[in-house]
Parts: C-alpha cells; sequence; structure tokens
C-alpha cells in the first residue's frame, strides 16, 4: 500500500516538472538568437555606412570638379567684358564715327547740345550739385543747380535753379526766365529753349527766303524784325501788309507763337477800295495760313501787293 502512494507522488512530480528543462533550453536559445541578430545587424550597418562614405567621396570630387569649371567660366566671362582688347586704328574710327553721327542725329532731334557737363557731391550723399553748359539751335545757356533725393525711391528735387542765357534771349523771355528760376523748373527751361529757338530760327529762315525772293517788294522792318513789310514798288504810296510774326508766354511758362497780317493804306486809297480788298486781307490771310502754311499765304499776300 505504501509502495502505491510513493508511486502515484513521483509520477505527480513528474507531471509538474515536464517541460520545464525545454523552457529553460527555449531561453538559451532565444539569448544566443539575438545575439546572432545584434552581430548580423551590425555587419549591415557597417556596409551601409561605408557605402555612404564611398559616394559622399564621389560627391565631393564632383563638386570639386564643377566649382574649377564654374570659376573658370567666370574669369573667362569678366574678361571677356571687362578686359579691354587693344583695338585697330580702323576699328577706333568707326567708333569715333558712329559717335559724332549719334551726337548729330540727337541734335538734330531735340536741338539740345551739351558742351560742359559737371557734377559733384556735397556732403550727403543724397544731395549732387550740377554745372551744364551748351546751347538750343544756336544759343546758348547755363544752369547751374542742386538735386537733392528724397525718401520716395526715384523722386529728385531741384534746388537753387541758376539759368543764364544770352542777351538776346534774355530781352526776349526775361519774365519766364525769372519765373523758372524762382520756382527751380528745370525741365520748362529746356522745353521754352526749345520751343523759343525753333520759332526763331523757322522766323529767321522763312524771312530770309522771301526778302531773297522778292527783294523788291518785301523787306524786314528796320526797328523791329519780328515784322515783315510787303509793299509794292511801283505803286506811288502802295498800301503795306505788315507780317507780324511774335509771341506770347502763359503764366505756365507755355509757348505761343502769334502770327497775322495787319494793313497799313491811305485814306484815299481805302476809300477807292470798292470791293474791300485790302480791308479783307488779313482774314484771307490767316484762312491761307491754316489751310496751306506761312508760306502759301505770304504768297498770296505778296501777289495782292504786287497787283500779279
Amino acid at each position: 500500500m505504501a509502495g502505491s502512494l510513493q508511486l502515484e507522488k513521483d509520477v505527480q512530480q513528474q507531471i509538474e516538472t515536464f517541460g520545464e528543462q525545454d523552457h529553460a533550453l527555449g531561453r538559451t536559445l532565444s539569448v544566443l538568437s539575438r545575439s546572432v541578430q545584434r552581430k548580423s545587424l551590425s555587419n549591415g550597418l557597417e556596409e551601409a555606412v561605408s557605402r555612404l562614405e564611398r559616394e559622399i567621396s564621389e560627391l565631393r570630387n564632383t563638386i570639386k570638379q564643377k566649382t574649377i569649371a564654374v570659376s573658370k567660366r567666370s574669369q573667362d566671362l569678366y574678361e571677356l567684358q571687362y578686359v579691354k582688347r587693344k583695338k585697330k586704328p580702323e576699328e577706333i574710327q568707326a567708333e569715333v564715327e558712329r559717335l559724332q553721327s549719334q551726337i548729330e542725329r540727337s541734335k538734330a532731334i531735340t536741338g539740345l547740345s551739351i558742351e560742359k557737363y559737371r557734377k559733384q557731391e556735397i556732403g550727403e550723399e543724397r544731395q549732387t550739385s550740377y554745372s551744364i553748359e551748351g546751347s538750343v539751335l544756336g544759343n546758348e545757356f547755363s544752369v547751374q543747380f542742386e538735386a537733392i533725393k528724397t525718401e520716395e525711391e526715384g523722386h529728385v528735387t531741384i534746388e537753387n535753379l541758376a539759368l543764364s542765357v544770352g542777351d538776346d534771349v534774355l530781352q526776349k523771355l526775361h519774365q519766364p526766365l525769372l519765373q523758372l528760376s524762382d520756382n527751380n523748373a528745370l525741365a520748362p527751361f529746356f522745353s521754352l529753349m526749345e520751343q523759343y529757338s525753333r520759332w526763331s530760327l523757322q522766323r529767321q529762315e522763312t524771312f530770309q527766303h522771301f526778302t531773297e525772293k522778292y527783294p523788291d517788294t518785301v523787306s524786314t522792318d528796320s526797328d523791329d524784325s519780328s515784322i515783315l513789310v510787303l509793299q509794292s514798288p511801283h505803286i506811288p504810296n502802295s498800301p503795306s501788309l505788315c507780317v507780324c510774326w511774335s509771341f506770347t508766354v502763359d503764366p505756365l511758362c507755355q509757348f505761343h507763337p502769334e502770327l497775322r497780317l495787319e494793313v497799313i493804306i491811305h485814306k484815299k486809297l481805302l476809300e477807292a477800295d470798292k470791293d474791300n480788298v485790302m480791308k479783307k486781307a488779313p482774314e484771307v490771310f490767316q484762312k491761307m495760313l491754316d489751310s496751306y502754311g506761312i508760306e502759301r499765304a505770304l504768297e498770296t499776300m505778296i501777289q495782292l501787293v504786287a497787283g500779279t
């Protein structure tokens, strides 16, 4: 009986301890497996790092080569743009002729010719003094002024404008020039000079043309060069047609040419003019002027006084 009980205890103990050795063996295998895995992972990282190092080295070499190529190209471009090569005499002559042609074309278009130009910085970077000398269609001028840059980008104010012109121009434009100087109006000054100079030149050329073409009939007034006198030399006390070519300058310093015809006629001839030909002459002249221009209008008046 006692032997039977001991046998049951042994069996029960074997049942309870069944698998414990295998479990312990499993833990040992798991630990060994992790060690092998860590070793395998370490070897993979080393290979990846080595591969990256090789790629970085290759990339550095590529960047170095590109940098050298870009630097050489930049140097070539710099030398091409800024390093002056020695020009041949014929090239220099061609360039001088081209510049002279541009200057002459500019003068023909604008009438403005700059002879002297000076620029000087005054104290602060925003203030600059200028002095310009030149001519507009033969009328000489000189201007001095100071340009001051304001905080607003691209905006410049003009101060202390001083204007100087020839005596003839000063006599005709004295008051407008004073106004322009007081207002520091640089651009309107050049505009006024250009308009006046063109008007003066056109009047001079036109009057000269007709006095040379009709020397016996056409002459300029001895006291006022802006008046052209038309009178027949063959008719005693012939009526005189006076072409007055003047101008006005408005309060804004805008130039306005004025051209009109005045008739000077003896009272007896006026009474004899039954068809009011002379009385209507100024109106006819103005219509011809508006429709056909100054030369056609003058030709018509010359024919009128000459009786042709």
